[in-house]
């Protein structure tokens, strides 16, 4: 092989790979709560899906947890329904085990009741209607 045709494939790797790059990842890394996708996003989404609204990144333990998520199908919001919030795992945990919002006109429900007993990573599930999604937040120590 020549420094010519090497020097012409590592260009085209790296071009192939600048734009795998830049069309496939997004923000944020895995266990990190992410803000939802705007509402022209949602238009497009196929299917039902809940999203973190809020938190926009990892809480500090000893702060209020306060859980905000949106609940759609194909983009149009799941409203005036019951979110129900559950622990699965991780340092937390909800008084009596579980807790219960409804969904306003825009499917947004809040989740105010979770206690964070340690750092770590918490999942929980949230079932709106028939529709379920296991959501994770990180929790930093202070």
């Amino acid at each position: 092989m020549t420094r010519a045709t090497a020097g012409a494939g590592a260009a085209a790797l790296l071009a192939v790979l600048l734009s795998a790059l830049l069309t496939g990842c997004t923000a944020g890394g895995a266990g990190t709560a992410k803000p939802s996708a705007s509402s022209s996003a949602d238009a497009a989404q196929h299917g039902p899906a809940i999203r973190i609204v809020s938190p926009e990144g990892a809480v500090r333990l000893g702060d209020e947890v306060r859980l905000v998520i949106r609940a759609t199908d194909d983009g149009a919001p799941l409203a005036a329904r019951d979110a129900t919030f559950e622990v699965l795992s991780g340092p937390a945990a909800y008084p009596g085990g579980f807790e219960t919002s409804a969904t306003d006109s825009d499917g947004v429900a809040s989740s105010l009741g979770l206690h964070a007993e340690a750092a770590g990573r918490i999942t929980i599930r949230v079932a709106v209607g028939s529709v379920s999604s296991d959501l994770v937040i990180d929790v930093a120590a202070p």
